[in-house]
């Protein structure tokens, strides 16, 4: 594979990694929740509401990035865009599918605080939030390892 393709393919993976760390950073307020207390855990659950909504925007636009690198790899070497945009791989397929889960954990995180904010029980809506993402901190380090054996095959 010729150098630009590379890096435009590259790109998505350093991203990612960060976007990892991030996604890991996020997960651990689940183990926080239960130490923090009063106005120290008010203040970290704020900043895990804003975290999670800005990190919901970050992995659509690392999504973004994979696709606009695959369109112009397939315009680089096929002259048209669309040739290389299906995905090909398992690890193709788990990004969109795994940034759907995100939407719909954001969704049940916000529910579970609206119903906190009006006083009603939250407690069904914070547990599925709470096993969502379970569900995608185990997708994503398995999309992870997958995007770490496709690179070889990028870089080959």
């Amino acid at each position: 594979m010729d150098l630009i393709p590379t890096v435009a393919l590259l790109i998505h993976p350093l991203l990612a990694s960060g976007l990892v760390v991030w996604v890991w950073w996020q997960y651990a307020w689940r183990k926080k929740s239960y130490v923090l207390k009063g106005e120290e855990r008010a203040m970290h659950l704020a900043r895990h509401q804003t975290n999670g909504e800005r990190l919901l925007w970050a992995t659509g636009g690392v999504i973004l990035v994979a696709f606009m690198a695959r369109g112009f790899t397939g315009w680089y070497e096929h002259g048209d865009p669309w040739s290389a945009m299906i995905p090909q791989s398992l690890h193709g397929f788990m990004g969109p599918v795994g940034f759907g889960l995100m939407v719909f954990m954001t969704r049940l995180g916000k529910r579970a605080r609206d119903q906190r904010e009006a006083g009603e029980s939250f407690t069904t809506a914070k547990l599925k939030h709470g096993r969502a993402a379970d569900l995608i901190i185990y997708m994503v380090f398995i999309h992870a390892f997958l995007g770490f054996i496709y690179t070889f095959d990028v870089l080959v």
